[in-house]
């Protein structure tokens, strides 16, 4: 079996760690890029990263795969270089434009490219009963998400979260314009299809998502909650190991985990 040479961007932040730990216990990889901003507190610098990997804001290393977990704007960087190199890419980043998400689609033209706004087994589970659910039970339940992070994340709500909304909204025949992102005032009586999205933040809550479907009779409740970055990790490595070799393309977390969609009737 041949050994996955990975690139890691965010590096210094929490889930670049997390991949890290996980990546160093895991036969299918080793790590030869630890990438991040020269502006990080944690910048790069002469320096060895776990796994006496450098430390570094350029990629001079060949790699099979990148995983980018660091900002929009990072993103883009990373993109133009895994084009310029033919490295296949996994984008775990949040909160990119409209031209920035547009620039994604376009590079996976001539990347294999797997982009998710989570990586957790759980959710990709979670959206795909989303979706069912918001089926079965049709117009008359009223639906609201509810997301919660820790206090220092910069982007909301989540991608988590807009990545449910899509799914409900595709699976009753909505679109964005019946969501709501928060209430305030007197927002009157809340109409029929309305789906309702909120954001909380506070202390280190690594991730939290939960959709609620009522009637006037009853209410379901989907939930799920991250107790640990390893779980996103673990994901994401696991699209990795998948994406190296595959064709040009834009794929999501659903293809990764294509055996577990059709296991869910």
């Amino acid at each position: 079996m041949k050994i996955i040479e990975l690139a890691i961007a965010g590096a210094a932040g929490r889930m670049g760690r997390s991949l890290f730990e996980l990546a160093a216990g895991d036969d299918r990889f080793r790590v030869v890029a630890a990438l991040e901003s020269a502006e990080h507190p944690a910048a790069p610098s002469a320096g060895q990263w776990p796994g006496h990997v450098p430390l570094a804001s350029r990629l001079e290393t060949p790699c099979d795969v990148l995983i980018d977990f660091s900002a929009p704007a990072g993103t883009m960087y990373w993109l133009e270089e895994c084009e310029r190199r033919g490295v296949a890419m996994i984008i775990g980043t949040t909160g990119h434009d409209e031209q920035q998400a547009a620039r994604i689609t376009a590079a996976a033209q001539r990347l294999a490219i797997v982009r998710s706004a989570n990586f957790s087994l759980g959710i990709a589970l979670l959206s795909h009963l989303a979706g069912r659910v918001a089926a079965i039970l049709g117009q008359e339940y009223d639906i609201e998400i509810v997301e919660t992070h820790h206090r220092h994340k910069k982007d909301a709500p989540s991608g988590t979260a807009l990545l449910l909304l899509d799914k409900v909204l595709a699976a009753t025949g909505r679109s964005r314009s019946d969501a709501v992102f928060g209430r305030q005032g007197p927002s009157g009586e809340r109409p029929s299809g309305q789906v309702g999205v909120h954001a909380l933040r506070m202390g280190e809550v690594v991730g939290v998502h939960e959709i609620q479907f009522a009637s006037a009779a009853e209410t379901v409740t989907l939930r799920h909650a991250a107790h640990s970055r390893k779980a996103f990790a673990a994901g994401a490595l696991r699209a990795a190991a998948w994406v190296v070799g595959r064709p040009p393309g834009l794929y999501c977390l659903g293809d990764v985990f294509a055996d577990l969609a059709r296991a869910v009737p």
